[in-house]
């Protein structure tokens, strides 16, 4: 029996914000994998999606939506319209564990049902699925009434059902329905070629003592970035967030707006490499960078801030929210308590905080400022805390995202300052007290209180106890001549 492949590839996600066709997997794309896969058992496979030019080098038939929408409803309608046989294998251009025996189990079984679909439990597996040209008037009425229901459709259908148990014959690791919906199960595919942390032997001294233990040292990882297939940018990078990062760090460069100016984003950390596609690129951005080390970052726009749009400043933030944000900053960077290697921001956006860390303070900021972009927060009351040093850069970065209220356990620059007061941004260093230090209350009364209870007996107790009179060293500085005499006697 003649069965063709549908492949519905057609649409942007909403958790990923961009078209899942560009997703890649190993630097490939992981619908042209599809394609491989299925034309061992196809001889016709549909691909469903309005981007042709990206199926050129393959063998397949591309065809648009036939009705308006973009749901994969509307999809199934439109590949089972152009196939030229009457059952249809259809699965999702995001599922990357395909399984071709698990196909020619749904062949063998074909008799005279309208869809033939695994169930596990009480939800029914709408991919990886078979179904018969027969569905289309069925599909046809569902549309003319806005149900786009997926399940509910199949729910309609003379339907044969693969029971769960019959199924996991062939879904052994259990992922033979996943979908690649978020940025993090793409990198989940991915991280084992970019650990965060590696344990090293360290040896450490302490109290005159010498002793081995294991350590665990942060990852500094190079990422290089190519836009529109051609190289921009070696970055180097903590392995965490990479996608908040590179959607930040694309805005702070202005070669983004929003995150509709993405067309694709691939990360493929076996080849230390992320694939952005744009729709297009700022003109007036002729900027390349060969490497940007985690210590710091070059912005094209560093010293031109009139480029840069001033910041609403309408906001007022509570000091004592700052304050006790502050305290659970400090102890939920966690990755600074087990390697010591990182930066910190923490970004507050409806009453939530959120931690990105990183090797470097622009690509934290940077990771911060991609959550804002991609989860559309520019408009609300945000604010940033962070560990660096707050440069013209960070400022810069800030302007661009419109947050007010920078606020930093360091310094900020002259230059930081000055232009922060441009663009109507506060910003606030040496955000450090009894607060981030999570000391007690009464701390610098006591403090004082305690120095000053300093006996002579205790300095010499101390003394006794730490210095061995053998190994003292009594150095005497002056004009020899003057105090030479005076010294002779003294053993």
């Amino acid at each position: 029996m003649n069965i063709s492949a549908i492949i519905l590839a057609g649409g942007k996600s909403s958790r990923m914000k961009y078209n899942k066709e560009y997703i890649k997997i190993n630097n490939r794309y992981l619908v042209h994998t599809l394609i491989d896969t299925l034309s061992i058992l196809f001889n016709e496979i549909i691909v469903v999606s309005d981007n042709i030019d990206h199926y050129k080098e393959f063998n397949v038939k591309v065809v648009s939506d036939i009705l308006k929408g973009s749901t994969p409803i509307i999809g199934l309608h439109s590949g089972l319209v152009n196939s030229t046989n009457n059952y249809n294998y259809v699965i999702a251009c995001d599922m990357p564990n395909i399984n071709l025996e698990y196909i020619k189990y749904l062949q063998s079984i074909l008799i005279d049902k309208e869809a033939y679909v695994t169930k596990q439990n009480s939800f029914i597996e709408p991919f990886n699925a078979i179904y018969s040209k027969s569905i289309i008037p069925t599909i046809d009425a569902f549309i003319s009434k806005e149900n786009y229901g997926f399940q509910r459709l199949v729910k309609s259908l003379n339907t044969h059902y693969i029971t769960e148990s019959k199924a996991s014959q062939y879904n052994t690791d259990g992922n033979m329905f996943l979908n690649i919906n978020s940025e993090t199960d793409l990198l989940d595919r991915n991280n084992e070629f970019a650990p965060i942390t590696k344990t090293f032997e360290i040896t450490k001294y302490s109290n005159e003592e010498e002793f081995v233990k294991e350590d665990q040292v942060i990852t500094e990882y190079p990422l290089k970035l190519y836009i529109n297939k051609d190289f921009y940018s070696l970055i180097m990078i903590t392995p965490k967030d990479i996608e908040f990062m590179i959607i930040g760090y694309l805005h702070s460069n202005m070669l983004i707006s929003s995150i509709e100016d993405i067309k694709s984003f691939g990360i493929d950390l076996q080849h230390k490499r992320c694939d952005i596609e744009l729709d297009s690129i700022n003109d007036n951005i002729n900027h390349k960078v060969d490497v940007i080390s985690s210590a710091c970052t070059s912005n094209p726009l560093a010293l031109d801030d009139s480029l840069l749009p001033k910041t609403d400043k309408n906001n007022r933030y509570d000091l004592n929210d700052i304050l006790t944000n502050i305290s659970g900053f400090n102890k939920e960077s966690i990755l600074f308590k087990e390697t010591g290697g990182v930066h910190s921001v923490s970004l507050f956006t409806n009453g939530k905080s959120l931690l990105f860390e990183d090797i470097g303070r622009h690509n934290a900021v940077d990771k911060a400022c991609g959550y804002i972009l991609k989860n559309n927060l520019k408009k609300e009351k945000n604010y940033l805390l962070t560990s660096g040093r707050i440069s013209s850069d960070i400022v810069l970065k800030a302007a661009l995202i419109n947050i007010e209220l920078i606020v930093s356990r360091s310094a900020p620059t002259a230059l930081a300052i000055n232009l922060a007061k441009k663009l109507n941004i506060t910003i606030a260093g040496f955000a450090r007290n009894i607060i981030t230090q999570d000391l007690p209350e009464d701390y610098y009364n006591s403090f004082l209180e305690n120095i000053n209870n300093v006996t002579k007996e205790d300095v010499q107790n101390a003394a006794k106890k730490y210095f061995s009179p053998n190994k003292t060293r009594i150095f005497i500085t002056g004009k020899g001549s003057e105090i030479l005499e005076k010294i002779e006697g003294i053993e």
